[in-house]
C-alpha cells in the first residue's frame, strides 16, 4: 500500500489531536472531576523548595514522574487547579498522535494509525482518567511514546531515545522497571547487543538522580510504597475484598498492624517508611506462604477482574468510608456507593466491542506476534504486576492502547473486506 502523502498525515495528527483535546476539555468542564492527592502536595513541596515532602518531611515512598509534571504544569498556568487539569488533558491527548504514528509502523497501514488514534480520541476510559488525580493520563502517553519509537527506531540514537521515554515512565510508576531487561533483550535479538545497550544505559541515566536520591534518604533504590500494596492485596480480607471495593480502604488496617512497633507516625521518615515497607512485605509473603491455595486463586480472579467488562471496585470511596474488620476475613464497609449505572454501562458498551475486535485483531496478526513482542511485554508486565498486586480497572488505562491497536487491525480488515464488494456493486 502506498504510504500517505506528507499533508495527509499532518492533516490526520492535527485531526486526531483536536478531536482528542476537545473531548477532553469537555469532559473536564462538565464533570470537574477532583483532584486533591498526596501528588498535588508533593508538586507544591518541588515548587516551595525542590524537594519531594509531605508535611515538611522528605519522603522516599513515590516516584517523583507525576509530581514533577504537575510542578511543571503549575509553574506555567498557576496554582490554578482546572488548568492543570486542562494541561494534563492536552498531555493525554498527545497520546492518540504517538499511537497513530504506533499503529501505522507495526502495521505498515496508515489507516490503521488512523483508526487506532480516533479510537484513543473519543475511548471514554481514557477520557475518563484525562483529568483525574492519578498518574494514569501520563503514564499511557509515556507508555505509548516509547513503544512507537522503540518500533520505528532505525538507530542507535533513536533506540536511546526510546529508552528516555522508557526511562520517564519508570519514574513515574516504578512497576514498568523490568520493561528495562525486556526491551533490551528484544533489541539484542533485532539490532544487536549495542542498540540493547543504548537503551539500557539511557533509560537507567534517566532513573539514576532519583534512585541515588532515595538511597542517600534511606538506602532503598527504589519508592518504599510497595510493601504495604503488598500486603493489602494479600491479607486475609484482600479475597473477600475485590470486586465490590477497592483494596485501598484496607490502609488504616494495615497501619494498625505495625502500630505495637511503634514505627507508624505521620509523617514518616524516610528511614521509617523503608522500615515499615520491609515489614509489611515480609508479613505479605508470610501470608502467602500459610495460604497457597487461596493466594493462587487470588491472583487467576485478580488477572479477570483486571480485565472485567464492568468497572472494577464496583463501590466507589468517600471521604467518609469505614470498614469494620470481623473474623475470618468477614468485613461490613459504610458509606461506600455503588458506582453510577451510566459509567457502567458507558465503560461496558465502549469497552466490551474493542475488547472483542482486539481478540481478533490479535489472530489476524498471529504471525507478526515477534515484531509486537514489546506490545505483549507491556501487557503482561502489568498483568503479573496488578495480579500479584490489586486488579482495578484505573490501573489497566495505561495499556488499553494495545487492545486498540488491535482493535483497529480487526476493524481495518474489515473495512479492507467490504470495499471490494462495495465498488463492484457500484
Amino acid at each position: 500500500m502506498a504510504a500517505a502523502r506528507p499533508t495527509a498525515v499532518l492533516l490526520a495528527y492535527a485531526g486526531t489531536l483536536l478531536l482528542a483535546v476537545s473531548v477532553r476539555i469537555l469532559y473536564l468542564g462538565v464533570a470537574t472531576p477532583t483532584f486533591e492527592s498526596h501528588y498535588w502536595t508533593l508538586s507544591t513541596s518541588l515548587l516551595q523548595d525542590g524537594s519531594l515532602s509531605i508535611g515538611g518531611v522528605r519522603t522516599a515512598a513515590f516516584e517523583p514522574g507525576y509530581p514533577l509534571f504537575l510542578a511543571l504544569a503549575r509553574t506555567l498556568v498557576g496554582d490554578r487547579v482546572l488548568l492543570v487539569q486542562a494541561v494534563q488533558c492536552i498531555v493525554a491527548s498527545l497520546g492518540a498522535v504517538f499511537l497513530c504514528r504506533l499503529a501505522t509502523a507495526l502495521s505498515g497501514r496508515w489507516p490503521v494509525g488512523v483508526i487506532a488514534g480516533m479510537i484513543y480520541a473519543a475511548y471514554p476510559l481514557l477520557v475518563r482518567h484525562s483529568a483525574d488525580r492519578t498518574d494514569a493520563a501520563l503514564m499511557t502517553m509515556l507508555l505509548i511514546a516509547f513503544a512507537g519509537e522503540f518500533v520505528a527506531a532505525t538507530t542507535r540514537a533513536r533506540v536511546a531515545a526510546a529508552g528516555v521515554w522508557l526511562g520517564l515512565a519508570v519514574l513515574t510508576r516504578a512497576m514498568v522497571l523490568p520493561l528495562i531487561p525486556l526491551g533490551a533483550a528484544i533489541q539484542w535479538r533485532t539490532r544487536g547487543w549495542r542498540a540493547a545497550a543504548a537503551l539500557t544505559l539511557s533509560a537507567l541515566i534517566v532513573i539514576a538522580p532519583s534512585a541515588i536520591r532515595n538511597y542517600t534518604l534511606n538506602g532503598a533504590l527504589l519508592p518504599t510504597r510497595s510493601g504495604i500494596n503488598l500486603f493489602i492485596s494479600n491479607c486475609e480480607y484482600a479475597a473477600n475484598i475485590l470486586p465490590d471495593y477497592g483494596p485501598d480502604i484496607l490502609e488504616d488496617y494495615a497501619v494498625s498492624v505495625l502500630e505495637p512497633l511503634g514505627t507508624t507516625p505521620v509523617p514518616a521518615s524516610p528511614a521509617i517508611e523503608r522500615t515499615n515497607d520491609v515489614l509489611w512485605t515480609r508479613y505479605a509473603l508470610e501470608e502467602m506462604r500459610r495460604h497457597p491455595w487461596r493466594t493462587a486463586g487470588l491472583k487467576m480472579r485478580n488477572v479477570l477482574y483486571f480485565f472485567s467488562p464492568w468497572l472494577v471496585p464496583y463501590h466507589e470511596p468517600s471521604a467518609t468510608t469505614k470498614i469494620q474488620l470481623g473474623d475470618g476475613g468477614s468485613f461490613t464497609v459504610e458509606n461506600s456507593p455503588r458506582r453510577r449505572a451510566f459509567d457502567q454501562i458507558v465503560y461496558a458498551v465502549s469497552y466490551t466491542p474493542v475488547l472483542a475486535l482486539a481478540m481478533v485483531g490479535v489472530w489476524l496478526r498471529r504471525h507478526d506476534i515477534r515484531r509486537d513482542a514489546i506490545l505483549w511485554s507491556i501487557v503482561v508486565t502489568f498483568v503479573v504486576a496488578h495480579a500479584v498486586y490489586f486488579p482495578t480497572t484505573r490501573y489497566r488505562v495505561p495499556i488499553e492502547f494495545v487492545l486498540i491497536f488491535y482493535a483497529a487491525i480487526s476493524m481495518d480488515a474489515c473495512v479492507e473486506a467490504v470495499a471490494p464488494r462495495y465498488r463492484d456493486r457500484r
